[in-house]
Protein backbone atom coordinates (compact mmCIF):
# COMPACT_ATOMS: atom_id res chain seq x y z
CA UNK A 1 0.00 0.00 0.00
CA UNK A 2 1.07 3.35 -0.69
CA UNK A 3 0.50 6.16 1.54
CA UNK A 4 1.23 10.01 0.85
CA UNK A 5 0.92 11.61 4.37
CA UNK A 6 1.55 14.56 3.42
CA UNK A 7 2.53 17.08 0.72
CA UNK A 8 4.25 20.58 1.59
CA UNK A 9 5.06 23.36 -0.75
CA UNK A 10 9.01 24.38 0.27
CA UNK A 11 9.10 27.05 -2.48
CA UNK A 12 6.80 28.53 -5.17
CA UNK A 13 7.26 30.04 -8.23
CA UNK A 14 7.15 33.85 -7.71
CA UNK A 15 6.21 34.42 -12.15
CA UNK A 16 3.13 32.93 -12.36
CA UNK A 17 2.03 31.12 -15.73
CA UNK A 18 -0.56 34.50 -16.90
CA UNK A 19 0.79 37.82 -16.74
CA UNK A 20 -1.18 40.77 -15.34
CA UNK A 21 -0.88 41.89 -19.15
CA UNK A 22 -2.41 39.40 -20.38
CA UNK A 23 -5.12 39.55 -18.08
CA UNK A 24 -5.64 43.55 -18.75
CA UNK A 25 -6.20 42.54 -22.43
CA UNK A 26 -8.44 39.69 -22.06
CA UNK A 27 -10.38 42.51 -19.93
CA UNK A 28 -9.79 44.98 -21.64
CA UNK A 29 -8.85 47.21 -19.17
CA UNK A 30 -6.29 49.88 -19.71
CA UNK A 31 -6.28 51.43 -16.33
CA UNK A 32 -3.95 50.93 -13.56
CA UNK A 33 -5.85 51.06 -10.25
CA UNK A 34 -6.70 47.14 -9.80
CA UNK A 35 -3.59 46.30 -10.42
CA UNK A 36 -2.98 44.60 -7.09
CA UNK A 37 -6.28 43.03 -7.29
CA UNK A 38 -5.72 41.42 -10.56
CA UNK A 39 -2.16 40.08 -9.19
CA UNK A 40 -4.38 38.22 -6.37
CA UNK A 41 -6.74 36.74 -8.79
CA UNK A 42 -4.22 35.69 -10.92
CA UNK A 43 -2.81 33.69 -8.02
CA UNK A 44 -5.98 32.96 -6.70
CA UNK A 45 -6.62 31.50 -9.83
CA UNK A 46 -3.76 29.29 -10.59
CA UNK A 47 -4.11 28.06 -7.12
CA UNK A 48 -7.54 26.75 -7.70
CA UNK A 49 -6.77 25.39 -10.81
CA UNK A 50 -3.84 23.31 -9.07
CA UNK A 51 -6.53 22.12 -6.79
CA UNK A 52 -8.95 21.30 -8.78
CA UNK A 53 -6.41 18.95 -11.16
CA UNK A 54 -3.51 17.87 -8.74
CA UNK A 55 -0.77 19.29 -11.17
CA UNK A 56 1.34 21.77 -10.22
CA UNK A 57 0.98 24.82 -12.70
CA UNK A 58 4.27 26.39 -12.08
CA UNK A 59 7.54 25.18 -11.48
CA UNK A 60 8.00 24.31 -7.13
CA UNK A 61 9.85 22.41 -4.40
CA UNK A 62 7.69 19.92 -2.67
CA UNK A 63 8.12 17.31 -0.31
CA UNK A 64 5.94 14.24 0.65
CA UNK A 65 5.96 12.05 3.27
CA UNK A 66 5.22 8.83 1.92
CA UNK A 67 4.64 5.20 3.63
CA UNK A 68 4.69 2.22 1.73
CA UNK A 69 4.02 -0.88 3.51
CA UNK A 70 3.03 -4.84 2.44
CA UNK A 71 4.98 -7.29 0.52
CA UNK A 72 3.84 -7.06 -2.31
CA UNK A 73 4.59 -5.90 -4.61
CA UNK A 74 8.66 -5.74 -3.90
CA UNK A 75 8.65 -2.53 -6.25
CA UNK A 76 6.66 0.84 -5.75
CA UNK A 77 5.99 3.23 -8.58
CA UNK A 78 4.67 6.62 -7.17
CA UNK A 79 3.14 8.96 -9.22
CA UNK A 80 4.34 12.03 -7.03
CA UNK A 81 1.36 14.69 -6.34
CA UNK A 82 1.80 17.74 -8.27
CA UNK A 83 2.94 16.62 -11.44
CA UNK A 84 4.58 16.82 -13.93
CA UNK A 85 7.75 15.98 -11.94
CA UNK A 86 10.96 17.91 -13.03
CA UNK A 87 13.39 16.11 -10.84
CA UNK A 88 13.88 14.20 -7.63
CA UNK A 89 16.47 15.99 -5.09
CA UNK A 90 16.47 13.43 -2.51
CA UNK A 91 14.80 10.75 -0.75
CA UNK A 92 14.85 9.79 2.57
CA UNK A 93 14.20 6.91 4.56
CA UNK A 94 13.22 7.27 8.01
CA UNK A 95 15.09 5.18 10.53
CA UNK A 96 13.67 6.44 13.66
CA UNK A 97 13.02 9.72 15.72
CA UNK A 98 14.49 12.47 13.56
CA UNK A 99 16.78 9.90 12.13
CA UNK A 100 16.75 9.61 8.02
CA UNK A 101 18.91 7.63 6.10
CA UNK A 102 19.75 9.62 2.59
CA UNK A 103 19.44 6.97 -0.40
CA UNK A 104 20.77 7.17 -3.40
CA UNK A 105 19.78 7.26 -6.97
CA UNK A 106 19.94 4.27 -9.50
CA UNK A 107 20.99 2.41 -6.48
CA UNK A 108 18.04 2.30 -3.59
CA UNK A 109 15.62 4.13 -5.86
CA UNK A 110 14.65 5.32 -9.42
CA UNK A 111 12.81 8.27 -11.38
CA UNK A 112 11.83 6.22 -14.56
CA UNK A 113 8.48 7.33 -16.32
CA UNK A 114 8.53 10.69 -14.24
CA UNK A 115 7.40 8.35 -11.53
CA UNK A 116 9.65 7.32 -8.33
CA UNK A 117 9.77 3.55 -8.14
CA UNK A 118 11.22 2.88 -4.64
CA UNK A 119 12.19 -1.08 -3.93
CA UNK A 120 11.70 -1.11 0.36
CA UNK A 121 8.73 -0.86 2.95
CA UNK A 122 9.47 2.59 5.08
CA UNK A 123 8.87 5.84 5.89
CA UNK A 124 9.77 8.23 3.10
CA UNK A 125 10.92 11.89 3.07
CA UNK A 126 10.91 12.68 -0.60
CA UNK A 127 11.92 16.25 -2.06
CA UNK A 128 11.28 17.61 -5.86
CA UNK A 129 10.38 19.77 -8.10
CA UNK A 130 7.41 19.58 -10.60
CA UNK A 131 5.73 21.95 -12.97
CA UNK A 132 5.23 23.07 -16.48
CA UNK A 133 7.92 25.13 -17.94
CA UNK A 134 4.93 26.65 -19.88
CA UNK A 135 1.54 25.29 -19.17
CA UNK A 136 -0.34 24.23 -21.70
CA UNK A 137 -2.89 27.50 -23.72
CA UNK A 138 -6.26 25.71 -22.74
CA UNK A 139 -4.89 25.90 -19.30
CA UNK A 140 -3.89 29.74 -19.28
CA UNK A 141 -7.40 29.93 -20.90
CA UNK A 142 -9.27 28.84 -18.38
CA UNK A 143 -7.20 31.17 -15.69
CA UNK A 144 -7.85 33.98 -17.69
CA UNK A 145 -11.48 32.86 -17.80
CA UNK A 146 -12.02 32.07 -13.63
CA UNK A 147 -9.93 35.78 -12.98
CA UNK A 148 -12.30 37.52 -15.08
CA UNK A 149 -15.25 35.84 -13.71
CA UNK A 150 -13.39 36.49 -10.32
CA UNK A 151 -13.07 39.73 -11.58
CA UNK A 152 -16.64 40.64 -12.75
CA UNK A 153 -17.97 39.12 -9.39
CA UNK A 154 -16.02 40.92 -6.99
CA UNK A 155 -17.98 42.28 -3.94
CA UNK A 156 -20.68 39.88 -4.55
CA UNK A 157 -21.14 38.35 -1.20
CA UNK A 158 -17.30 37.77 -1.48
CA UNK A 159 -16.16 41.26 0.08
CA UNK A 160 -13.56 41.20 -3.52
CA UNK A 161 -11.13 38.52 -1.08
CA UNK A 162 -10.08 35.82 -3.88
CA UNK A 163 -9.99 32.97 -1.66
CA UNK A 164 -14.29 33.36 -1.20
CA UNK A 165 -14.58 34.25 -5.05
CA UNK A 166 -12.95 30.92 -5.80
CA UNK A 167 -15.19 29.04 -3.42
CA UNK A 168 -18.34 30.36 -5.08
CA UNK A 169 -16.80 29.84 -8.63
CA UNK A 170 -18.86 27.38 -11.09
CA UNK A 171 -17.72 24.33 -12.28
CA UNK A 172 -18.26 24.88 -15.64
CA UNK A 173 -18.23 22.14 -18.24
CA UNK A 174 -16.39 24.44 -20.65
CA UNK A 175 -13.50 24.94 -19.08
CA UNK A 176 -10.67 22.73 -19.99
CA UNK A 177 -8.62 21.34 -16.64
CA UNK A 178 -10.61 18.28 -16.05
CA UNK A 179 -8.48 16.24 -19.30
CA UNK A 180 -5.45 17.16 -16.91
CA UNK A 181 -6.67 15.80 -13.78
CA UNK A 182 -4.10 13.53 -12.74
CA UNK A 183 -5.60 10.25 -11.20
CA UNK A 184 -3.27 8.19 -8.74
CA UNK A 185 -4.47 4.52 -7.93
Amino acid sequence: MIYINSVSVLSDSVVEPVSRTDVKNWLRIDYTSDDSLIDSLINAARVHIEKLTGRSLVNKKLRANIELSGYVPNVWMIDLPYSPLICVDEVKLKEGINDYETLTVNDDYEVIGGKLWLYQRGVFNVTYQAGYGTIPQDLKNDILTLVSWMYENRGKKMNADPRQAVQQYPMWEGLNYHQYKQVVI
